[in-house]
C-alpha cells in the first residue's frame, strides 16, 4: 500500500528534495543553493538514484541539461524542475528514454524519471538525439503520490 500524505505535508516533502538537488543542508532550506542538471539518457542508462559519478561520458547518457537554481519551483504535490525550456549540445547519440536530476557533484538524486515527448516525466523537443545537436527539454516535473 502506498504511503498517503497530507497535501501540505508533501508540499514540504518537496521542497526538501528541490533543495537536496541544489545542495542545500536539510534545514529549514539554509545553504547555499548549487545547481543540478538533467541528465537524458538511452535505455542503457541506468537512472538509480544515489549513483554517483554520472559525466557525459557514462553509459547511455545523450545530454546533460544544467538547470537553473531560480527555475524549480514547488506547488501543492507538484515539483517543477524547469520554468523555461533549458538546452545542451548531445554528447552522445540514440533515442532519449531515461532521465535523472544529479547534484552538482554527479550523483543522481532523483532517478528511474522517464523522457520522451509526451506523457513522460521529462518532455523533449525530439527523442532522437545525435552527438552535436540540441536537446531541449520542455518541461519536468515530478508528482507527489497521494
Amino acid at each position: 500500500m502506498a504511503v498517503s500524505y497530507q497535501t501540505a505535508a508533501a508540499t514540504q516533502r518537496l521542497q526538501v528534495v528541490a533543495d537536496g538537488m541544489q545542495g542545500k543542508t536539510f534545514a529549514a532550506s539554509t545553504g547555499t543553493a548549487s545547481a543540478p542538471s538533467l541528465v537524458i539518457g538511452t535505455s542503457a542508462f541506468t537512472n538509480t538514484q544515489g549513483t554517483t559519478g554520472v559525466t557525459t561520458s557514462t553509459t547511455g547518457v545523450l545530454a546533460i541539461i544544467p538547470l537553473p537554481v531560480a527555475g524549480i519551483s514547488v506547488s501543492g504535490r507538484t515539483l517543477a524542475l524547469l520554468s523555461s525550456a533549458q538546452s545542451a549540445t548531445a554528447t552522445g547519440s540514440g533515442t532519449a528514454a531515461n532521465a535523472a536530476v544529479i547534484t552538482n557533484a554527479g550523483m543522481i538524486y532523483v532517478g528511474g524519471l522517464t523522457a520522451g515527448t509526451t506523457g513522460t516525466d521529462v518532455i523533449l523537443g525530439a527523442t532522437a538525439i545525435s552527438s552535436g545537436q540540441t536537446v531541449t527539454a520542455t518541461a519536468a516535473s515530478l508528482t507527489h503520490p497521494t
